[in-house]
């Protein structure tokens, strides 16, 4: 019989949308309030992937991940979607006048074996975490690289995206590494 352990922490990101550089500025500030100071961010692309989000935030949007230092329990990505979904509330009111969501923000984290992010709706290949939170597997680490399952969203399996995670893979088992080395 196996006996169950306690997962290694995880290196959090987000997944940053937004129709102008103010509000991808904003939101990073906002996400700094919650989780600390951002330890990398992407190159921010156009996000012409889909027109999915178009009528709640308009055309021409922007996209960018970002991550931060601090890891944490994997058992917490719900309360973590929790919190962006109350950053996305707040800064919604602070840019009214535009669109009603000027920024969505999609938290994860980083394992050496995964991506997984944070949804509130459910689908065939998500897994209920509580609080009304899934969770999906959208990258996996496979040939030294990042792999993407059918359902990964066009943005996720971006040259980007590979750059990204693939650096904040590495960040996450130096960090490992120094946890279990006892620094």
């Amino acid at each position: 019989m196996a006996v169950p352990s306690s997962p290694l922490p995880v290196l959090r990101f987000a997944g940053l949308l937004a129709a102008s550089e103010e509000q991808l500025s904003a939101a990073r500030w906002e996400l700094t309030q919650w989780y600390g100071a951002v330890d990398a961010a992407s190159a921010v692309i156009p996000f012409n992937f889909t027109d999915y989000y178009q009528d709640q935030m308009g055309p021409n949007l922007l996209r960018q991940w970002v991550r931060f230092s601090p890891m944490f329990a994997p058992e917490h990505l719900p309360r973590c979607k929790l919190e962006t979904n109350m950053a996305e509330t707040l800064l919604a009111r602070q840019f009214k006048a535009q669109v009603p969501r000027p920024v969505n923000i999609d938290p994860g984290y980083v394992h050496r074996y995964k991506v997984v992010l944070a949804s509130t709706k459910d689908h065939s290949h998500r897994i209920y975490m509580q609080e009304g939170i899934f969770a999906e597997v959208t990258l996996h680490w496979s040939n030294n690289r990042w792999t993407p399952w059918p359902w990964t969203y066009a943005d996720y399996q971006s040259t980007t995206a590979q750059q990204f995670f693939t650096e904040a893979r590495t960040a996450y088992l130096e960090q490992l590494q120094r946890l279990t080395a006892g620094r």
